[in-house]
């Protein structure tokens, strides 16, 4: 007789819960006492029929019951610890669907510079940073600025290679842009990484030069940007286990127990598997490897057995890029950037529309390869004409497989209803970079698109609208990992400088904004049967938060802090609550 996904989960559930509690048996008949009982505060389930419950029991890393809390009690043994919430909220722990915990170890994790815009607010303080860096430094040691953006720090002029010349005569010096998709190296940082005027773009990226065929130090997009900072990182590869233990420390703190890998690689998958061996880690990792040409041609590259949630890392798509980012002038779209001042600091020309990454073609031949194998794919697109390449590589590559793939687009902050509809035909969901709403509203606004596009930008209702499951996330080291934050921009839809509200008829309501943080992010990477709500017979992926979001007013949604993590219930952040 063949068993069902959730009737497996359950009963191995049940099974663990036999193997750990030496205790005896509850009086329910439902299997072993609770290992802990959390209560004294709101349960919100992000389970259908039943959004908040009194009491919630664990046992062996799994949910075992959840609901009143008298009916909860009856899993209570002589053994099991009482958490009292006094208050607080018990939530399902936060899904990260597009993250980078490999970038932001390398980037941001000690000692590490970093002079994003969150940080570091103005071009004098970038460059005091610079200088200071380059002070402490031995000569020839190289550094490592992660942040820079022309567009919220003021006063910023942009990298070049003589200007990094200037300010650092003895040393390699790398300077990534906040969006990932830009860096900017001196001479030394150049010759050290082997890039001349003569070394060939890389699919999808490109080495700038200048009208003279000189190289400017600007490079651009994923394969050029490793290639430029490979060097920088061979020489701290020695510290990255200590690296992302930090990177995974800051996700779990932020109230996540499972993330996402969006830039993986065979290196990465290494260093990914000896942490998840490790009893104290604290995040479980789904990995989506860089699709390449050669990857796509390999016949022997197809997926393994499908990873549970028990596994702390497995690899289960493949990344693609189509356009890159709206703060570079780099993405695909129907309608022009403005012609203004901020848009000239940025290199624009008049009327610019940006472009893609690869072309149509390629989009089309990766999408069919990666799909073909067997792979989810997962495509970076900005653009609404790039969102029209992607759907049509994504309706090509479909034709006649099965629906079990979900495939993605990530970010999406330009696409348009109509896309939206058309992706929800296909079977392809979305996952928005939210945040852009909040810490670059007002640059959308007056300084990108108008109010006209810049206005509608991450359009998450229209999404929901159209039937399809949606996510949110904070890109890697782009803006802090917040989904707290995430949640109160979706509800909200409020820039941060002005207070302005971006397309109020595109704010959701706070329970649709936890569930794209939660149960429906964890559907996007195949985990929904056994994380991202808080059921019998899933795991105990929990969070404990200050206050009910689902009671809070809305402009008060951000203040909420996150005040415990647990992974399988196996506590990974805060003090012990018992």
């Amino acid at each position: 007789m063949a068993m069902s996904r959730r009737s497996f989960v359950v009963g191995s559930a049940v099974a663990a819960s036999a193997a750990v509690a030496a205790c005896g048996t509850d009086d329910s008949g439902s299997g072993a006492l609770a290992d802990v009982i959390f209560s004294g505060g709101p349960i919100v389930t992000v389970a259908g029929g039943a959004p908040e419950a009194e009491a919630l029991a664990v046992t062996g890393g799994w949910i075992s019951a959840v609901g009143a809390e008298s009916e909860v009690m009856a899993h209570r043994g002589p053994a099991t610890t009482m958490v009292d919430l006094r208050g607080r909220a018990l939530l399902p722990a936060f899904v990260e669907p597009h993250s980078h915990p490999s970038q932001i170890a390398a980037a941001l994790a000690p000692p590490a510079v970093d002079v994003r815009p969150f940080t570091v607010p103005t071009g004098d303080g970038v460059s005091a940073k610079l200088a200071e860096a380059v002070r402490n430094a031995q000569p020839g040691e190289s550094i490592l600025l992660y942040g820079i953006d022309v567009l919220l720090q003021t006063g910023l002029v942009l990298p070049t290679v003589r200007s990094l010349d200037a300010a650092a005569p003895a040393n390699p010096v790398v300077v990534v842009a906040n969006s990932g998709h830009a860096a900017y190296g001196n001479t030394a940082a150049l010759v050290r990484a082997g890039i001349t005027r003569d070394t060939p773009n890389p699919p999808g990226a490109e080495f700038v030069h200048g009208p003279d065929g000189e190289l400017t130090g600007e490079v651009r997009e994923a394969a050029a940007i490793l290639t430029l900072t490979e060097p920088l990182q061979a020489s701290v590869s020695g510290g990255m286990p200590d690296r992302l233990r930090w990177a995974y420390g800051q996700l779990a703190a932020a109230g996540y127990a499972t993330a996402s890998e969006h830039t993986g690689s065979a290196d990465s998958g290494t260093l990914y598997t000896a942490m998840a061996a490790d009893p104290a880690c604290p995040i479980r990792i789904r990995s989506y490897t860089m699709g390449t040409p050669e990857l796509a041609t390999n016949a022997a590259h197809v997926p393994g057995p499908a990873v549970g949630g028990d596994a702390l890392f497995g690899v289960i798509g493949m990344k693609l890029w189509a356009d890159g980012s709206p703060w570079q002038g780099n993405i695909f779209t129907t309608f022009p950037y403005l012609t203004n001042e901020a848009t000239a600091r940025m290199g624009l020309e008049p009327h610019h529309h940006g472009g893609m990454n690869y072309t149509p073609e390629q989009i089309t031949d990766l999408s069919a390869a990666f799909v073909g194998q067997g792979w989810q794919p997962a495509c970076h697109v900005h653009g609404d004409a790039a969102v029209d390449v992607v759907l049509d590589a994504y309706e090509k590559a479909l034709a006649g497989k099965s629906g079990e793939l979900r495939p993605r687009l990530e970010h999406c902050g330009a696409m348009r209803p109509d896309q939206f509809a058309r992706a929800a035909e296909l079977g392809v969901t979305v996952s928005f970079f939210i945040e852009h709403v909040y810490y670059w509203g007002d640059v959308l606004l007056d300084e990108l698109f108008g109010p006209e596009h810049g206005a509608h930008w991450m359009s998450a209702k229209s999404a929901l609208d159209a039937g399809l499951r949606i996510s949110f996330h904070n890109d890697g080291t782009v803006t802090p990992p917040d989904p707290i934050g995430n949640i109160a921009t979706a509800v909200t839809r409020t820039a941060r400088g002005s207070g302005r509200v971006l397309a109020a008829e595109q704010c959701l309501s706070v329970d649709a904004a936890i569930k794209a943080q939660t149960l429906d992010a964890a559907w996007q990477l195949h985990l929904d049967t056994e994380i991202g709500s808080l059921e019998p017979g899933k795991y105990a992926d929990l969070v404990v938060l200050s206050g009910n979001p689902r009671a809070v007013p809305p402009e008060s949604l951000r203040a909420l802090t996150v005040e415990a993590t647990y992974l399988m219930g196996r506590q990974t952040f805060g003090e012990p609550l018992a």
